[in-house]
């Protein structure tokens, strides 16, 4: 019998990746990373005590509340997929718009979004109604959390609402977007009715990603979150009781989303989104030997720090939203020349350093090198490169790497003549690397 979720996530996966995906502003990806190979060595095993000491890796620790003690696999995929093999962690995207009084009660009646219906004769944006209407709203994301932790694995939801909230902006006007108090309020009204639905079992654990690219657009528009203003205040009477008395500024905006995952789903371990091309260059697909991988990193950590990043319990980071055969956009995985699987690892290492906090690799394409580059089918060497080194992931303290598909046409588990599946079943037989390198 076929899942509602499963249901749902077949007919729901292309809106929420057209919805999804963007543009940087330097042109690319803003997931794809790269690494510099005069920091080749900063994840190796020959770190000494000190260096330890030094530079804690909290990816243990986290592993150990979600009762995991190697480097966790997943990804966005159906229930056939899933199956396959004892993953870790499956995802899915929460996109759309929102509606702009609250959350409704009923979307069979009465619930509008964008001008439009959400009943099912007529269907709209938001995630709450991507479901049968007769049910109460918001069982996508609810039968995600129950059926995955049932199988056995930490469900995890990426929320990226505000890019349709704003008007379908990017880069800067996306963020003067945030002076519209209705729009912060009807977001913010969202994010709590999505964090009580995945708090339904508080005995469940679960991670929420909270909207990826954002806060790489505010560091471009201002090194200081706290001189990026946000109708905060005006908002909370209805939306966000609990952020009453943040300042009105993206770090405020960004301390008041923590606030009410803390408040609404304490069995929700929350992380903050990296972007690799935030800092005033795209690290990930830097192709000078010169560049200060390391300082990228830590003028990154710096911006997520003022934001309230530190507060949160894991650090995102991405690879790239489309098969490299779709874009270009190659790392060499021999780590000879630039861009390479090194130097993303080198940037990443060192952002969780900087943070102390445990990096979780997310939508890493699931590309493989023997298919012919067509819809569905295009090749990457990233699946490959994961698990046939995914020790070098360990050891740069990452937490796991969750793979998925960034757009329509990309490759996917079912449409990969079975290379994920059987790479991860050959990885759960076999001898896994420990959390940390420990």
């Amino acid at each position: 019998m076929v899942s509602r979720y499963a249901f749902w996530f077949g007919i729901l996966l292309g809106l929420a990746m057209i919805l999804a995906c963007s543009t940087d502003p330097q042109g690319g990806s803003p997931d794809d990373d790269d690494t510099d190979p005069g920091d080749d060595d900063s994840h190796d095993d020959d770190a000494s005590d000190d260096d330890a000491e030094q530079f804690p890796c909290p990816a243990a620790a986290l592993g150990a509340q979600l009762g995991r003690d190697t480097l966790m696999i997943g990804g966005s995929m159906d229930d056939a997929s899933f199956g396959a093999a004892p993953f870790d962690i499956r995802y899915a995207y929460v996109a759309g718009g929102v509606p702009e009084q609250g959350p409704c009660a009923s979307c069979a009646t009465g619930c509008i979004v964008d001008g439009q219906s959400c009943d099912n004769n007529n269907g709209c944006s938001w995630w709450g109604c991507w479901q049968y209407d007769q049910d109460p709203p918001g069982r996508y994301v609810a039968d995600l959390v129950q059926e995955t932790a049932a199988a056995g694995g930490i469900p995890m939801v990426t929320y990226y609402i505000w890019f349709t909230v704003s008007g379908y902006l990017e880069g800067a006007p996306e963020i003067e977007a945030l002076t519209d108090g209705d729009r912060v309020a009807s977001l913010l009204a969202d994010f709590r009715f999505l964090c009580q639905v995945m708090a339904e079992d508080p005995s469940l654990p679960a991670l929420l990603h909270i909207e990826p690219d954002l806060w790489g657009y505010g560091h471009q528009y201002d090194e200081d979150p706290g001189a990026v203003p946000v109708a905060l205040g005006a908002t909370v009477d209805w939306a966000a009781p609990v952020c009453a008395g943040l300042p009105d500024s993206l770090d405020g905006f960004a301390r008041c989303m923590l606030r009410i995952a803390r408040e609404e789903a304490p069995n929700v371990l929350v992380g903050f989104h990296a972007s690799s091309w935030a800092a005033g260059h795209h690290v990930t697909a830097n192709e000078d030997p010169g560049f200060d991988v390391a300082g990228h990193a830590v003028a990154s950590a710096a911006f997520l720090s003022a934001l309230g990043a530190t507060e949160a319990d894991f650090i995102v980071v991405e690879m790239s939203d489309r098969d490299a055969a779709y874009n270009g956009r190659w790392w060499d995985d021999s780590n000879g020349t630039l861009p390479n699987f090194h130097q993303a690892l080198s940037w990443v290492e060192s952002l969780g350093q900087e943070l102390e906090l445990a990096p979780l690799w997310w939508q890493v394409p699931y590309g493989q090198m023997a298919l012919e580059n067509s819809c569905d089918r295009y090749q990457d060497n990233r699946v490959a490169y994961v698990f046939d080194h995914a020790d070098e992931f360990a050891d740069a303290g990452s937490l796991g790497v969750a793979f998925g598909a960034g757009a329509t046409c990309m490759t996917t588990p079912a449409t990969d003549d079975g290379h994920f599946q059987d790479r991860a079943i050959q990885y759960y037989q076999g001898s896994r690397p420990p959390l940390c390198g420990e």
